[in-house]
């Protein structure tokens, strides 16, 4: 026997496609980000072994460093910064999926077995039946595409900042990696400072017992000697501070880090240059935390149509199938047919409208919040596309401004060494006080140290310009990069 339950009629079908022919649509207006059309610093110059900015993801390679290589990877496994961006990304890999799983119908299927007896009349039977249930929420007003959409592009801007914080503790790491060798620098040149002084002060002291130098010289010469060692000692310990803060950041053992780090001691890595041959517009495609701001904009705009919609009557619909098994009759009466026994059993309803009549202003106010978050974010994207342009101009603008004085400190080191080592000449001849000595080594040891610094300096601006180029990452699989002017209206 066959059960069929028909409780949809004809108007409740012209009713749900009246409702299917008016919905809720964001009519999306595009925007170019308003970028300069032109790079106002001049570009970096080119080196012997100028890099692409397509070679952006293999850029540390080319320092030729396996330390800082070694560092950067240990860095990324353990910062807590990119685990959280990768939390991020599964939880909003999760929210897709349910938002996905809204669109479709929800299928669940049940089943049952018994085994009874009903007296004397009839006797023992068993009867089984299973089934199969749906519901479907009808997405009549596009609020469960918008959320699926506004769910997509908080995916898309959350895996965006993941690439963004592996670029980060990567540059984070290279700095403080350079920065303990600009350390060693400063170190070796204090210790050389120091021995030096202490050998003057030797010899001052042997100069005032024989009766050649005045006692008040040997004093003073002793004193400097004093204060050199103490410098000596002071940048010594930075570079200790500096150590156990690359433990902090690695996890690596202290005494494995150290015997990394006495490789190619004090010898600053230098990278190859990056090309920047592209306007600001295009740039900004490169940078993840532009396009995560863009996204922003989009997923505010959807997060309106959701709210918009609440507004509207929500449509479901149920339905099921089953199979029906019983045969007390046919064991009571053997000869009867098996239509009366088993059949299946459908239904195609009911459809339930949900209609909200008054909430106090609640849904109109989730309303004017959403514009609200919306324009806030449009105001955000539009400040982060511009702070990308002012890095990428900053960096270029260091780059300049080391280039042009490295050449000048270079020559001035020279100078101040020359200089040394003819006043060392006069003073052993009794030409030079300790005076005219003291002041030709504190020249060499600023020219020196000037050397090291504005060297250091440089490479961080390239580093610099590796973080605000986006360090190598695309999103050529992504939206472009636009503004989303959501004009949200009733379309009959």
């Amino acid at each position: 026997m066959t059960y069929i339950q028909r409780p949809l009629t004809l108007l409740t079908m012209l009713s749900v496609l009246a409702l299917a022919s008016c919905t809720i649509s964001p009519l999306a207006k595009y925007r170019q980000i308003a970028a300069p059309a032109a790079w106002i610093e001049p570009l970096p110059f080119k080196q012997a072994h100028d890099g692409k900015l397509t070679d952006l993801k293999n850029w540390w390679q080319q320092f030729n460093d396996p330390v800082l290589l070694q560092l950067i990877e240990a860095a990324q496994k353990v910062s807590p910064d990119i685990e959280s961006a990768k939390a991020r990304v599964i939880a909003a890999q999760a929210a897709v999926t349910l938002t996905e799983g809204q669109l479709l119908p929800s299928l669940t299927a049940d089943a049952s077995a018994s085994r009874n007896h009903n007296g004397v009349v009839f006797p023992t039977g068993n009867t089984a039946n299973i089934s199969l249930n749906t519901s479907w929420e009808l997405d009549v007003w596009g609020k469960n595409k918008a959320d699926k959409n506004e769910k997509q592009a908080q995916l898309s801007g959350n895996s965006a900042l993941w690439h963004e914080a592996r670029v980060i503790v990567a540059a984070q790491t290279a700095t403080q990696y350079l920065d303990y060798r600009l350390c060693e620098n400063l170190n070796n040149i204090a210790k050389k400072s120091a021995e030096s002084n202490a050998e003057t002060a030797r010899l001052s002291n042997l100069s005032a017992n024989a009766g050649f130098l005045a006692p008040a010289s040997a004093s003073q010469a002793l004193a400097i000697a004093a204060e050199a060692s103490s410098q000596f000692k002071r940048q010594s310990l930075q570079c200790t501070l500096m150590v156990k803060s690359l433990v902090a950041l690695t996890a690596i053992p202290e005494s494995d880090l150290r015997n990394a780090l006495a490789k190619d001691s004090a010898v600053m890595p230098t990278p190859k240059g990056i090309t920047v041959n592209q306007i600001p517009a295009n740039l900004l495609l490169q940078r993840p935390d532009v396009l995560n701001a863009e996204r922003n904009v989009a997923a505010a705009g959807f997060e309106v149509t959701v709210s918009q919609a609440q507004r509207y009557p929500r449509l479901s619909l149920a339905g099921n199938i089953g199979l029906t098994y019983d045969n007390t009759m046919r064991t009571f009466f053997p000869r009867t047919t098996g239509k009366i026994t088993d059949g299946t059993t459908w239904s195609i309803g009911p459809v339930a409208v949900s209609l909200p009549i008054f909430d106090a202003g609640i849904r109109a106010a989730n309303i004017t919040a959403a514009k609200a978050q919306y324009e806030a974010a449009k105001n955000t994207y539009e400040s982060v596309a511009r702070n990308a342009v002012r890095e990428v101009e900053e960096a270029m603008a260091k780059l300049n401004s080391t280039s042009q004085r490295l050449e000048d400190v270079n020559k001035a080191a020279d100078g101040f060494k020359i200089s040394l080592a003819a006043t060392q000449m006069r003073y052993q001849a009794s030409l030079a006080n300790l005076f005219d000595l003291e002041d030709a080594r504190r020249a060499d040891l600023q020219a020196q140290t000037n050397v090291v610094t504005l060297t250091n300096e440089r490479v961080l601006a390239w580093i610099s310009l590796y973080r605000a180029m986006g360090g190598g990452w695309t999103q050529a699989l992504n939206s472009p990069v636009v503004i989303f002017d959501h004009d949200l209206k009733q379309t009959e």
